[in-house]
């Protein structure tokens, strides 16, 4: 189900909105939001809507770990181990086994000792690396104190499904939105109506009026890019970065919008990416929710800038190498990371 679709305007999002309110208390308006998300979830594959549930348990358990064992406490690391080698595990069958099996296959011929290595059917659930963001991140602050995890699991449930930004984003931090959390059922229906309708609105134009207009365009002329002449190239190059762009900063706009009609405030994903100044301006403005977490939970703990020119250069690489095979399991992504990678150091 997508945001733009005829069956969520018109029939998911109202039902959605108007039980949501209608509900008097907060462990009520947890449930229902929660099971909002798995129909969202679910309407494409439901079997995956158990693989989220268990990750969201592990991590929710985890949780409670932490709680019963202080900051500094030897168990409490095991607290922090274990879901996430259990939500990495998961990611990597899911998302780059067939890569890793492909490389294989590939590495074996070219050094002419051919392996036959299957390729697996496996199918990627939509979502996962955002949700599997959510709850690392979620773990990571909580070991290192900067929230305390809640015993409540309905509204942990909530947090990681929430559908508004469950599949596309953006990457939203457990203590981004607690305190909405914590306060939703005595929040103003009418306090945040007019700016989530505002943010939906514009979203969808973004999405449906540009990007989709000029994909209608764009794709045509990249699937028969042979034909192109020199400023036909040069157009359909362009028409895709403002698709990529307005598609995605599209969606998350809606998202925030969605956020704001059920009184959770969702960070802004885009800043005007394209009028940065630099590489590192270019990054403090495209995909800010996955730019800060790959900041905070893995640039600065391998060392950041701390430690000299060439370890710092190092960390950039390395992070945004992993930023590269998040977005996608393939070597186009991983040369993409490697790309930015150089950008920012050379910047």
């Amino acid at each position: 189900m997508l945001f733009n679709s005829i069956e969520f305007i018109f029939a998911f999002l109202p039902l959605t909105y108007a039980v949501f309110w209608l509900l008097p208390s907060a462990r009520l308006r947890y449930v229902w939001l929660t099971l909002a998300g798995y129909v969202f979830y679910g309407w494409w594959d439901p079997r995956f809507c158990l693989l989220m549930a268990f990750s969201t348990l592990v991590s929710y358990v985890a949780g409670l770990g932490m709680l019963r064992h202080p900051v500094g406490s030897p168990r409490r690391k095991l607290f922090l181990v274990v879901p996430i080698s259990v939500d990495l595990a998961l990611l990597g069958f899911f998302k780059y086994t067939n890569f890793a099996l492909d490389t294989a296959r590939s590495i074996s011929s070219l050094v002419g000792a051919p392996v036959d290595v299957p390729h697996l059917d496996i199918i990627l659930p939509i979502g996962i690396s955002f949700y599997t963001f959510h709850t690392i991140s979620y773990i990571v602050d909580a070991y290192r104190g900067t929230i305390t995890p809640t015993r409540n699991l309905w509204e942990f449930a909530t947090y990681v499904s929430l559908f508004s930004q469950l599949v596309a984003g953006p990457i939203v931090r457990f203590r981004q939105i607690e305190e909405d959390l914590e306060a939703i059922g005595t929040s103003s229906r009418t306090r945040w109506l007019g700016r989530g309708v505002s943010f939906f609105c514009i979203g969808l134009v973004e999405k449906v009026l540009v990007a989709d207009t000029l994909a209608a365009m764009v794709d045509p002329a990249l699937a028969r890019w042979t034909e192109l002449s020199t400023s036909g190239t040069w157009l359909a190059v362009l028409g895709y970065t403002f698709q990529l762009l307005f598609d995605f900063s599209g969606y998350s706009t809606m998202a925030v919008g969605l956020g704001f009609l059920f009184a959770i405030r969702i960070p802004q994903n885009f800043n005007s990416p394209y009028q940065a100044l630099n590489p590192s301006d270019f990054w403090e403005r495209w995909h800010i929710s996955l730019s800060s977490c790959l900041r905070d939970y893995l640039y600065i703990p391998l060392g950041g800038n701390r430690f000299g020119t060439w370890n710092t250069y190092r960390n950039l690489m390395l992070t945004m190498l992993f930023g590269g095979l998040w977005h996608g399991a393939s070597w186009t992504f991983v040369f993409w990371g490697f790309y930015h990678g150089v950008l920012l150091c050379a910047y």
